[in-house]
């Protein structure tokens, strides 16, 4: 034993230093490459990649720097050697690679708020390279390596200080006093009235319009600014254009801020795309070429060097140069930059007109776009990335109980991969489009609204009611006096979607007509199975108490109904026979114990009899008026989506969007209160003008040549 233990502590003498500096490379380098898979967040395997290269980075390099200042103590390092030097020249490299790249700096919503003691570990690691680069290299005598030792580090510490603003800006808290002051562009965005739809990136630059306000919503719900404040850069009129828009501009719109979100809350964006950023990322790529030039002056010949060592630190140099140029690439051609340029205040807009309506940001951002690989290898819109990828999770109460027969008291796992699907695929672009319409007649800025606003909600019918408004809008009242009293929405939410859940399944399975083709039915079945996914795997995206003992107490009480229906007959039919048969076997039930008393029925699931009373009251309805009812259950459904959507926490929403976004933030964004509603005002959405016609700028800011700036369809 102990001549093994003695040859592992040998190896890691002589090995272990650049064994750490190696996996603290290829983790920084990993981090560039998986970091846009986030925004997705479907692979589970490209997330343990990602998970796994962000911690080794951390303390890998942390080990490294700790072990090149500790070991340049020794008595010997008053004298040392070129290979001694050249390994302490990968201390810059190592704090280089702790500042991380610009694509991700939080992989978690937790890191940001942790970003105070990030200060702190600055100081440290930089003690640990003034250390090292003392003992090694400033005391080995060579300008050289020093002169490129010095720019380094200098450019190591800057994007490690980067990281650390990135991280605090980040923070939720924070972002008010971020948002403060950020003014918005100044450039007028037109709304298309020919039914010609909105492209990514026109939806993207619509974003960018209204973003200070959903960055606001973050913080404070109440998102209220006077209608002629400067500082809302026309957000009330922005907002009344945008809703203005098909439902599919819109839903565009809305993707775009979170991405835009994403990127405040996970990357560098907002440190990037400032003067300090900007003037950063032009010096890096010199720099990082003079260290280069620098370090080859002094390694050649490579004379008491390790040629392995000596190629490992070009590598190290060339990657960081690529990086360097693709990050300045990047920042200049980001639709941030035509935010940045066009949100400049009056004494620049010279630069605005040099730059942006003269046409070259255009050129550049086109010439970008046509090098991106999603259009180089899959043909793809650049921006498309950006977009949600509309995956997420549908769970089947009743057909997840029938998959066990046995009655077990194990309720399975409801990790949330398991249930992943795409919920709008291209067999249900309709439900898609059915339920983001109806959405759009509730929100009071839509147009819409102003030729039906009997269906408008204010914002209390959504924060507050999750179905009353739907029943009180239903136009037969007569034939609810019954249903409503059935229908108690005054129950916890999570509660209410469980007792919801099993109603729709009975009516939907068990009603005499033939429902399953039909549009509304594929998107009661949508909304329902979504909504009880988030009971069931993410019970933090839904408002009010986790009610994780009730769920599974009805998922017991539902498997034995399944066990007693299933024990005289085979169990080889499929998932979905196995749910309408357990399904009419609850509404069978249901008919025979008709007169008797809960309390009669003893040892049942109370949420159980809930939902199948639900269903019972839904079943009674006559056939001639089945569509009326279909209305009334997908609005039902529709205002449980709206109130969860709405009163879930800001962190849930910020936090799901570091694991590929959900639908509830989504319709979050879309029904948040506008910038500012002006109280008995109307304000009517203005089309394009003619085609000769200029984008009309600021009144506030006039100039002569900003005639031909760009307009928003140009950014392509």
């Amino acid at each position: 034993m102990a001549p093994s233990l003695s040859r592992v502590s040998e190896f890691w003498t002589t090995w272990g230093l650049r064994i750490t500096c190696y996996l603290s490379f290829s983790a920084h380098v990993l981090l560039v490459v998986f970091a846009r898979s986030r925004r997705h967040g479907t692979s589970r395997w490209q997330r343990g990649v990602l998970w796994l290269a962000y911690q080794t980075a951390e303390i890998t390099a942390t080990y490294a720097l700790g072990d090149l200042s500790l070991s340049g103590t020794d008595d010997d390092a008053a004298s040392p050697s070129r290979q001694q030097q050249l390994i302490a020249f990968w201390a810059p490299f190592l704090l280089l690679h702790l500042g991380g790249p610009d694509n991700i700096t939080a992989y978690a919503l937790e890191d940001n708020q942790l970003s105070e003691r990030k200060c702190y570990e600055i100081c440290a690691q930089l003690v640990g390279v003034f250390f090292t680069l003392y003992n090694y290299i400033y005391l080995g005598g060579s300008r050289a390596l020093l002169a490129a030792s010095v720019v380094m580090a200098l450019l190591a510490l800057a994007k490690y200080a980067e990281k650390a603003c990135a991280l605090y800006q980040g923070k939720l808290g924070n972002m008010r006093s971020s948002s403060e002051g950020m003014s918005s562009s100044h450039m007028d965005l037109f709304v298309s009235s020919s039914g010609r739809g909105v492209d990514n990136e026109q939806a993207l630059l619509y974003a960018h319009k209204l973003f200070h306000f959903c960055k606001r919503a973050m913080f404070d719900s109440s998102v209220h600014m006077p209608a002629d404040d400067d500082s809302s850069g026309g957000g009330y009129a922005t907002s009344v254009k945008i809703f203005s828009l098909e439902w599919k501009g819109i839903f565009k719109v809305v993707e775009m801020e979170l991405s835009l979100m994403y990127d405040i809350l996970y990357t560098k964006a907002a440190v990037v795309h400032t003067w300090k950023g900007y003037l950063l990322r032009l010096i890096s790529p010199v720099a990082t070429a003079a260290a280069a030039s620098l370090f080859w002056t002094w390694a050649y010949p490579e004379h008491g060097l390790e040629p392995a060592d000596v190629r490992f630190t070009y590598i190290m140099l060339a990657t960081a140069f690529l990086l360097d140029v693709l990050w300045l690439v990047r920042a200049l051609g980001s639709s941030w930059t035509y935010s940045f340029l066009t949100a400049q205040p009056p004494e620049l807009l010279w630069l605005q007109h040099e730059v942006v309506c003269s046409g070259r940001w255009r050129r550049l951002h086109r010439i970008l776009a046509s090098l991106d690989p999603c259009w180089l290898v899959f043909g793809k819109d650049p921006a498309s990335y950006r977009r949600w990828s509309g995956v997420t999770g549908r769970y089947n109460l009743l057909q997840e109980c029938t998959r066990r027969a046995d009655g077990s008291d194990r309720v399975p796992s409801t990790s949330s991969h398991k249930f992943l699907t795409s919920l709008f695929g291209c067999q249900k672009e309709d439900v898609k489009e059915m339920l983001f319409q109806r959405i759009k007649q509730r929100l009071p800025l839509s147009k819409d609204y102003q030729t039906h606003p009997e269906d408008a909600y204010d914002m209390v019918d959504i924060t507050t009611r999750w179905g009353h408004v739907a029943v009180r809008k239903f136009p037969d009242k007569s034939k609810l006096k019954d249903l409503e009293l059935k229908l108690n929405f005054g129950r916890e939410f999570q509660e209410d979607v469980l007792v919801w859940h099993i109603g729709t399944c009975i009516f939907l399975y068990c009603t005499d007509q033939p429902l399953t083709t039909g549009p509304l039915v594929k998107a009661i079945e949508v909304l329902s199975e979504y909504l009880m996914f988030l009971v069931a795997a993410r019970p933090h995206m839904l408002p009010g108490l986790v009610l994780r003992s009730l769920f599974e107490d009805t998922f017991r009480a539902l498997g034995q109904e399944w066990k007693k229906t299933c024990e005289a007959e085979s169990n080889g039919r499929s998932f979905g026979a196995r749910r309408e048969k357990l399904a009419m076997a609850l509404h069978e039930e249901s008919l025979e114990n008709q007169g008797r008393s809960r309390r009669e029925r003893d040892g049942k699931n109370l949420l159980m009899l809930d939902g199948i009373e639900v269903g019972m009251e839904l079943l009674k309805f006559h056939d001639e008026h089945m569509h009326q009812l279909l209305e009334l259950v997908f609005d039902v459904w529709v205002d449980k989506l709206m109130y969860a959507s709405t009163r879930c926490s800001r962190e849930s929403h910020a936090k799901q969007l570091s694991r590929g976004g959900e639908l509830t933030t989504i319709v979050w964004i879309m029904t948040r209160p506008p910038p500012s509603t002006p109280s008995r005002r109307t304000i009517t959405p203005r089309v394009a003008p003619p085609p000769d016609a200029a984008l009309r700028l600021h009144p506030l800011t006039p100039h002569p040549h900003l005639t031909s700036c760009l307009h928003p369809r140009g950014v392509e």
